[in-house]
């Protein structure tokens, strides 16, 4: 056989053995790929469906806390509103309440027969029938052993939901027959979920049977093409040959980052060009999809389990936040509310990224561009130019950008009261009015963001909104535990606590403070004249009226009946004289204005009150209150409509 025809051959045996090799690798990278791709969209619809279990255990424990909170304080007639309003609103299915052991309410839906999971201490099992989960409290109260159960029903409802959010099929694997599914049908590959109710969740496989008959295409137009160039390149291609299988087969055994010298600008030296590209290209396809799914699994995970874990609003929208701009692959990001001191301009409350601004962005609606888009309340997406987005200008206030999507998210509630330590003191709005927006800037590696951009933000600005309503509910609920319902003021329980912290600071800094112990006089007579709800009036009336001549930082209090008590922080004997003056002044001033079966009438009212100052009147939070009543019934005992100051 001639050199060249050695050569042809050679080369042949050369290059289609690594060609073959290649082929080979490339068909076992995508089988993996496939392969994990696949198990990465398994473990994504598992933690998706223990995220949602997760969260609804939280929204029945907080309701069912809730509910326990007030019915320990005596409102048991709250409970029961509270209790429809919970399951109207969906956060449960139902709620029961048992004395002793033996059922005495059910709101809403009945608890079906079966295991009954407890959220807080699941004890599920696959031998038995999964009926629902649920959270349970008993209180100790004069009747006996109260208990409230909260619980949302495991039925087809329930796994429709966790297969829509998961997009996957969903199995309750419990003792029932025919077993419960739902989702997808007919999954190729199943994954038992990590919760406490026994669920698989399955996903079909990636079909990549048409990419090997495309590779299979490929490989036989590259041997066809190497049989007709044999012969030609034989001459040239000895070393290069050589370098190529050396580089192909480090490639075949893993190593990406092996490249091929180019020793020219032939057809040889383009070979190697191209595969040293492949390789380069090949090893930031393999590093980005593992950083990539690295860090979504880190961020849903960081999500699930803030969300799960902490109320703190701030934390919980910093969190989405990473996670969206993670999702999405954008360069920064805001989260914007309502300000509840200027209910016509939103607020930063979260930031990422480099905004270009020294302060916190704000905007008013209608104004900017994050201004109108929250005031139309419809989503936009695309590439600012000069500061000008789709015609609107760009606001000073706000970030500067190339590029943005911005999704305004609606409230589901009406004018939940909220407070904590940012400032952020309420949302007041129509029901579904526009809360916020949620708006990310700067696509990387893109001059703009996709319609799956929009798709994910949607689903994070949804996340918002839920989180924010959950942190208003609950803080509602709390503020109702501490609260007297009729009058609006502060109760009993509050009372002794705030009584006791003044006390405390009190004697740290050396401060004097009083307390006044105020009632109506005669008001048994009010009652036994013209009923109740005429009381009522007068109560409601004078916490008005109190609330009128009282500082900001001054606590009005219901003690109970016509007894209320007021705490005048940084005050001492002179200024708590003067603010008794002025509240018996105030309700002297005019008559309480009533309106009763006979019609509106008016009423002379007067009150009695007794004034205990610290620096006089003891130590203890006790001592202080039993003085202020002591001087409110030497009061009394003076003829009433007076005060009197406590001297012992």
């Amino acid at each position: 056989m001639s050199l060249r025809g050695r050569l042809t051959s050679a080369f042949l045996v050369v290059v289609l053995g690594p060609v073959l090799v290649g082929a080979v690798f490339v068909a076992l990278i995508v089988s993996y790929m496939s392969d994990v791709r696949t198990d990465e969209q398994l473990d994504a619809a598992a933690d998706t469906v223990e995220g949602r279990i997760s969260m609804y255990c939280e929204r029945i424990h907080t309701a069912n806390t809730a509910l326990a909170m007030t019915y320990r304080d005596g409102h048991t007639d709250t409970v029961t509103s509270m209790a429809e309003l919970i399951v109207e609103r969906g956060v449960s299915d139902g709620v029961t309440v048992s004395v002793d052991g033996e059922p005495s309410s059910v709101i809403g839906a009945a608890l079906p027969q079966g295991q009954g999971v407890d959220c807080v201490a699941p004890d599920a099992s696959s031998e038995q029938r999964v009926s629902a989960i649920l959270v349970s409290q008993t209180i100790s109260t004069p009747d006996g052993n109260v208990t409230l159960a909260s619980y949302r029903i495991v039925n087809a409802d329930f796994l429709n939901g966790l297969a829509d959010h998961s997009h996957a099929a969903v199995e309750l694997d419990d003792a029932r027959e025919p077993r419960l599914e739902a989702g997808l049908s007919n999954p190729d590959k199943w994954r038992t979920a990590d919760s406490f109710i026994p669920l698989r969740v399955g996903i079909p496989h990636v079909n990549v049977g048409p990419m090997y008959w495309v590779l299979g295409g490929m490989l036989v137009a590259s041997i066809g093409l190497a049989i007709g160039l044999a012969a030609w390149l034989a001459r040239s291609t000895t070393r290069p040959l050589g370098e190529l299988s050396t580089a192909a087969e480090r490639l075949a055994e893993g190593n990406l980052s092996i490249r091929v010298p180019v020793h020219g600008r032939d057809e040889m030296g383009q070979l190697a060009g191209s595969f040293n590209q492949m390789a380069a290209q090949t090893q930031r396809y393999v590093q980005a999809l593992t950083s990539s799914r690295d860090q979504m699994r880190g961020q849903l995970r960081r999500l699930g389990q803030t969300l799960s874990a902490t109320l703190d609003l701030d934390r919980i929208m910093e969190v989405i936040l990473d996670t969206a701009i993670v999702a999405t692959g954008a360069g920064g990001g805001v989260v914007m509310l309502v300000d509840v001191d200027d209910s016509n301009r939103l607020k930063q409350r979260a930031g990422e990224g480099d905004l270009g601004l020294d302060e916190p962005a704000t905007v008013r609606f209608g104004e900017g561009v994050i201004g109108r888009i929250a005031a139309e309340g419809v989503p936009m997406s695309g590439r600012m130019v000069n500061g000008r987005f789709h015609g609107l200008q760009r606001s000073q206030t706000e970030p500067n950008a190339e590029s943005l999507i911005a999704v305004p998210f609606r409230g589901r509630s009406q004018g939940v009261p909220l407070a904590d330590d940012s400032g952020w003191d309420g949302l007041e709005g129509e029901q579904g009015a526009v809360m916020g927006v949620l708006v990310l800037y700067n696509r990387v590696g893109a001059p703009t963001f996709d319609d799956r951009d929009f798709e994910t933000l949607e689903t994070f600005a949804g996340q918002v909104a839920v989180a924010v309503e959950n942190v208003l509910l609950h803080r509602q609920a709390q503020r109702l535990s501490l609260t007297d319902p009729l009058t609006g003021l502060w109760n009993l329980r509050f009372m002794q606590s705030a009584v006791q912290r003044e006390m405390e600071r009190a004697r740290r800094y050396g401060h004097c403070s009083a307390l006044l112990a105020i009632d109506i006089d005669l008001f048994k007579a009010v009652n036994d004249t013209y009923g109740h709800p005429a009381g009522d009036q007068v109560l409601i009336e004078l916490a008005r009226r109190i609330n009128g001549q009282i500082r900001e930082v001054d606590l009005a209090f219901r003690q109970g009946g016509e007894e209320f008590m007021v705490l005048l922080p940084e005050t001492d004997e002179f200024g708590a004289v003067s603010v008794a003056e002025r509240l018996t002044a105030a309700v002297n001033s005019r008559p309480f204005r009533l309106n009763i079966h006979d019609g509106p009438m008016e009423l002379d009212i007067s009150i009695s009150i007794g004034v205990a100052v610290t620096e006089l009147n003891g130590e203890t939070a006790p001592e202080l209150i039993s003085a202020a009543d002591q001087a409110l019934y030497s009061a009394k005992e003076s003829g009433r409509n007076t005060w009197r100051i406590a001297r012992w």
